[in-house]
């Protein structure tokens, strides 16, 4: 079995065989049965394009919906790539990206940011597509009542709410007050029943503070069922804060160990590259498009030829500069700061530049 055999399996088998994480949340139970199911389609959807095409559909689709933010958090990767803020995406524009990867096989749809809940309308669009699950990355402070409505009408979307760790390192990077409001908001929803997780970069030092289970039980008592552990990631950053290469094997193992001890469901970001054959992105895990439209092989790695806003989502895919990373994934081993395509860029750049690249 090829790695991207592998890692489609190893999507199915967490929604599939981890259901533990809808503990008190049956109201989920249905569509949770319906996304499952609709993941083996969609990857027969994506085995048939490759074979008759022979262009390669990623499972996971991620999406900066916008750059504005309601916070100014230190470190913030998205500012520190320094894209373009002008010409978003519009709603629309993301409606019709959503379609056409829906219907190319994408079977999981990250939003991300800046803050998504900044952007109009948003929450039309996984209304659309019931049978597809939607993770919304989000800074929790503009989740109100009316919008805790909204969110228990939308069976196939998952909130993450970003933290930091503990109270004073959330606030030392989000602003005095942050970690209190996010754990009001989050008792708020619990108490609504309403499905939501927890996104927390990892680094070197809050490792140990996260994955501490005085902490783990903290937020799995405040009702939390997902938790993405994201591997920091310098963008012109402190590469002192990136996992030491203990911290990364013990990461894999508490993969393992997580979804046994917890009714939580644990996805870690980039997760374990090596047992896939080399880095998940441009495509043969997932794929990154930015609030301009550009298609990106990694949130991390801002360089693209292409752009959605006059192209079809599958012509995009027929990208040069994606199918070379693709080509050359074994190569790009793990990296020491989580993303290898980061600390590769200048080998990207080489590939932009050229005109054709044996």
């Amino acid at each position: 079995m090829n790695g991207i055999d592998l890692f489609n399996n190893a999507i199915k088998n967490k929604l599939i065989n981890n259901v533990a994480f809808l503990k008190g949340r049956m109201g989920y139970m249905p569509g949770f049965t319906g996304i499952a199911g609709n993941l083996k389609r969609q990857e027969k959807v994506r085995t048939e394009i490759l074979k008759s095409r022979d262009i390669t559909v990623p499972p996971i689709l991620i999406i900066s919906v916008t750059r504005e933010c309601n916070l100014a958090c230190k470190g913030c990767y998205d500012c520190a790539l320094d894209r373009e803020d002008n010409n978003e995406l519009t709603v629309e524009d993301i409606d019709r990206i959503v379609g056409e990867g829906v219907e190319s096989g994408v079977g999981l749809i990250f939003f991300a940011g800046g803050e998504p809940l900044l952007k109009k309308g948003l929450l039309d669009i996984p209304e659309k597509y019931s049978k597809t699950l939607f993770v919304l990355f989000t800074n929790g402070l503009l989740i109100d009542d009316a919008l805790m409505n909204r969110l228990g009408e939308i069976k196939n979307i998952v909130p993450a709410l970003s933290l930091e760790g503990n109270e004073e390192s959330t606030d030392v990077r989000r602003g005095p007050g942050v970690f209190n409001a996010i754990h009001k908001v989050m008792k708020n929803m619990d108490k609504r029943h309403l499905l939501f997780g927890a996104s927390i970069t990892l680094t070197r030092n809050n490792y140990r503070e996260v994955m501490n289970t005085a902490f783990l039980q903290g937020i799995e008592s405040s009702g939390c069922r997902t938790l993405f552990l994201i591997e920091y990631v310098p963008c012109d950053g402190d590469p002192e804060l990136c996992l030491t290469e203990e911290q990364k094997r013990d990461l894999i193992l508490q993969m393992e160990r997580l979804p046994q001890e917890y009714s939580m469901l644990p996805v870690a970001l980039p997760g374990d590259e090596e047992k896939f054959g080399g880095c998940l992105a441009a495509g043969r895990g997932f794929l990154h498009i930015s609030s301009t439209g550009d298609v990106e092989a990694c949130p991390f790695a801002p360089f693209s030829d292409v752009n959605l806003k006059n192209l079809s989502f599958l012509e995009a895919l027929e990208s040069r500069l994606l199918g070379k990373i693709r080509e050359n994934h074994h190569l790009l081993e793990e990296a020491e700061g989580g993303c290898t395509l980061f600390e590769n860029q200048t080998w990207v750049e080489s590939l932009m530049a050229k005109q054709d690249v044996s």
